[in-house]
């Protein structure tokens, strides 16, 4: 094996490191989320946000919506605001911003 064939199949291996570190990060990010929850007041309904999925690949987000009794499913794509913080947009026309920041894990205490 000559010394660019060497170089190569290093180059390859580190490539693949840092892919599989990169996915187990982005992981571990979904895994600190999942059923994280955020209650929002519409002026009329109390609507409670549950987060199912989060692909920061695909940049979107699932949730489950639980408004006056009943309870749908929907994806919104992920946005950043100036500093950089993750939200989404919800409402007839997209008016209300939730950020990620707001949801707090089920079972957290606040002590």
């Amino acid at each position: 094996m000559d010394v660019l064939e060497l170089h190569s199949t290093i180059k390859k291996k580190i490539m693949s490191l840092m892919k599989t570190s990169a996915n187990v990060n982005t992981e571990n990010e979904s895994r600190k989320y999942y059923l994280s929850e955020f209650s929002y007041y519409d002026g009329e309904y109390e609507i409670t946000f549950n987060i199912l999925d989060i692909s920061f690949v695909y940049e979107t987000i699932t949730v489950a919506i639980t408004r006056a009794g009943r309870i749908s499913q929907d994806t919104f794509p992920l946005l950043r605001d100036k500093d950089g913080k993750l939200y989404f947009e919800f409402g007839l026309f997209y008016e209300n911003k939730i950020k990620l920041d707001d949801f707090v894990n089920i079972g957290e205490d606040d002590d």
